[in-house]
């Protein structure tokens, strides 16, 4: 170090034909970070690196993988299906609140009970304190169906409390004041669909993700508009909403 532009273009053409462009601008991140922290000239930022970065994308040009999105009639199924023992009223505040406030899984698992506040609609919100794209903790608000109102009242109920982490572990019909893992939400949904009878290749692609396609898609079903929808999930990338809901049949060709 310092390394230089054409070293790092070397770098990216031999390791292209084996890895994934993605993959590649972690590397490149990784290099660029190291330069800052020495504060010495950033060799990522030029010319011929952006050329080899788009020599592996053409190389390997990939479509993102998406999904199933659960739209709100298979948010019912999985409500439905939902058990009489303790857990069951938490997974219906994972599936519910989930889906009313288009979380990502690590937020999902992130809510505590205290974020619940009401506001002046005589209804509840919850404030999503940090988010993937709010690293300082900006936070939003998001707010809750009727609905979802009696199922996380009907679970803090049952699980006693009124602070703490609002989705715990349950164990032998006991809540573990402890915040779930975030690996363990597309757990949860594919059990769920699994006893709703969701077929074999829906449940595998299911994912901790599939809450918040979902309800994008069904937003766009309603006939929200971009910007509203935009807020809801706390994007601020249009592209990134248009992949989100580009396998709803809006049939724009219908008079």
């Amino acid at each position: 170090m310092p390394t230089t532009p054409e070293t790092v273009a070397l770098y990216l053409a031999d390791l292209m034909p084996r890895l994934k462009p993605s993959t590649l601008k972690r590397r490149l991140a990784g290099i660029a970070k190291l330069h800052r922290i020495f504060d010495l000239p950033n060799p990522t930022d030029h010319f011929d690196v952006d050329l080899a970065i788009r020599r592996a994308r053409r190389l390997k040009p990939q479509r993102p993988s998406q999904a199933l999105g659960i739209t709100a009639e298979i948010r019912d199924r999985l409500l439905a299906v939902c058990g009489d023992d303790l857990a069951g009223p938490r997974d219906q505040v994972l599936v519910a609140v989930g889906f009313d406030t288009l979380c990502r899984r690590g937020e999902l698992v992130a809510l505590a009970a205290e974020d619940l506040q009401a506001n002046h609609h005589g209804t509840l919100s919850i404030l999503l304190r940090r988010a993937k794209n709010d690293p300082y903790g900006t936070g939003r608000i998001a707010h809750l169906a009727e609905l979802t109102i009696a199922i996380v009242e009907r679970w803090l109920e049952a699980a006693d409390t009124m602070r703490g982490p609002l989705l715990r572990p349950v164990y032998c019909d006991h809540p573990i004041p402890r915040y779930m893992e975030p690996s363990s939400v597309g757990r949860e949904l594919k059990k769920l669909a699994v006893a709703a009878g969701l077929d074999a290749a829906q449940v595998r692609q299911i994912s901790g993700h599939s809450l918040r396609v979902g309800a994008a898609q069904q937003l766009t079903l309603n006939g929200v508009q971009l910007l509203p929808i935009m807020r809801a999930g706390g994007w601020r990338s249009v592209n990134i909403v248009a992949r989100y809901i580009e396998n709803v049949d809006v049939n724009v060709w219908s008079k």
